[in-house]
């Protein structure tokens, strides 16, 4: 079976908003929301996801959060660390 990844894409985003609308389903349902019944529905929606992973593969990095941090790898010049002592 041959998936492309923008039709893995769709499924995954609609798995996300299944899951946020069954979350919200159960939220607004006050005491009623805390159900045998609530809990297996939201189960089996989060389970969707785990089942296009098993389907095909986990979903990729999407990337960093933040850019890497450099550090420069060369002498550092003496007035750097002038107060370095003082903490």
């Amino acid at each position: 079976m041959s998936l492309s990844p923008s039709q893995i894409a769709a499924a995954r985003r609609a798995a996300r908003d299944l899951v946020a609308a069954v979350d919200l389903l159960r939220r607004d349902a006050g005491p009623a929301g805390d159900t045998v019944d609530m809990r297996r529905l939201l189960a089996d929606a989060q389970r969707i996801s785990e089942d296009l992973d098993l389907l095909a593969g986990p979903e990729g990095p999407t990337g960093p959060s933040h850019p890497p941090i450099v550090v420069p790898d060369h002498a550092y010049p003496p007035e750097f660390f002038r107060d370095a002592d003082h903490d």
